[in-house]
């Protein structure tokens, strides 16, 4: 069988049920036609012709900062939930946070013939732009907001401005953040800007600002330092739900009241929010979904190269899980 005897079966064009394989928009009856087609003969793409005949291979490379991640996990659960179920494999590239690998590992992929590229985005500079610009294959960015690229990206901005919003109205005048690099221009400047934005609006609260790494330790340190500079704080926002994590440590140590005598509350919500007495509040992310919709972004340009060069950028909603540590 051929994709020819399949399109005359399903009474469609060789387009039509290419488009159908490769994940690539087509109507509902085409689709539904030749999918019975499929399943009526058992048909199999050959993917080694199809790697001869396109110059590419079923593979879709995918470039991570990190695997001790919950955040990067269910962006990953989300990317292979869409890829699957369009016979690619993923093949999975680790940086740890090394952004000299980010660089090397598109280059590898590209030059090994993947369909295309999802890259988990972190920092930006010339270079990187410059490499990935000169990238011959689809690549779709995650979690950044990269100026030029194709992008599935959160509301980093407002959810922490609301975030925020709920902590000064429990009545905290004093309140400390957490903040992660801002080189990260969404998880560290968008993020401090949206806290600032929701302090500036209030005008009665004092703000202490701190820097940590995307680890609990060093929120942990930062906690702790603050309020030995600080011991009035009575509020505590965190950028990462793994600085929290950290800050509550040095709370119950200090036998500070979460949820009475001071709040506490982060963005990225994960299940270790919900181990801490009280549960932590977060901002929730729909990371799941922001692997998905990358993935249908790729597969998308992958199917319809004449597009490929139409930049696409997607920015998901959030929500306010408050557990009652605020």
């Amino acid at each position: 069988m051929t994709i020819k005897d399949i399109a005359n079966i399903a009474g469609v064009s060789t387009a039509a049920v290419s488009r159908y394989l490769n994940g690539g928009s087509l109507s509902e009856p085409k689709k539904n036609a030749v999918r019975k087609a499929i399943e009526a003969t058992g048909y199999r793409p050959s993917q080694t012709a199809r790697g001869m005949r396109t110059g590419t291979m079923n593979q879709i490379g995918i470039i991570v900062p990190r695997v001790h991640s919950y955040s990067v996990s269910q962006i990953l659960e989300g990317i292979t939930d869409a890829i699957n179920i369009s016979d690619y494999m993923p093949i999975l590239g680790c940086t740890n946070d090394d952004e000299q690998k980010e660089i090397k590992y598109a280059q590898l992929m590209a030059n090994n013939h993947v369909a295309g590229v999802i890259l988990m985005g972190t920092m930006m500079t010339p270079m990187k732009k410059d490499a990935l610009k000169q990238m011959e294959v689809p690549l779709v960015v995650t979690g950044q907001n990269f100026k030029g690229f194709a992008c599935v990206y959160h509301d980093d901005y407002h959810a922490m401005e609301e975030l925020t919003q709920r902590v000064i109205a429990r009545g905290r005048k004093h309140i400390c953040y957490i903040g992660v690099t801002e080189r990260d221009l969404q998880a560290g400047l968008a993020r401090r800007q949206g806290f600032e934005a929701a302090i500036q609006a209030d005008g009665h609260v004092s703000s202490h600002v701190m820097l940590a790494d995307f680890d609990a330790q060093s929120g942990y340190e930062a906690m702790k330092e603050a309020l030995a500079e600080n011991p009035e704080i009575d509020g505590v926002i965190c950028a990462t739900g793994n600085a929290a994590n950290g800050a509550l440590q040095v709370l119950y140590e200090q036998k500070k009241k979460v949820g009475g005598n001071i709040s506490i509350a982060a963005v990225e919500d994960s299940w270790m929010n919900q181990v801490a007495k009280p549960q932590l509040s977060t901002a929730h992310f729909y990371y799941r979904q922001c692997g998905q919709d990358a993935a249908k972004m790729l597969l998308e340009q992958i199917a319809n190269p004449e597009e490929a060069s139409i930049t696409k950028q997607t920015c998901l909603n959030y929500s306010i899980v408050d557990r009652g540590s605020i």
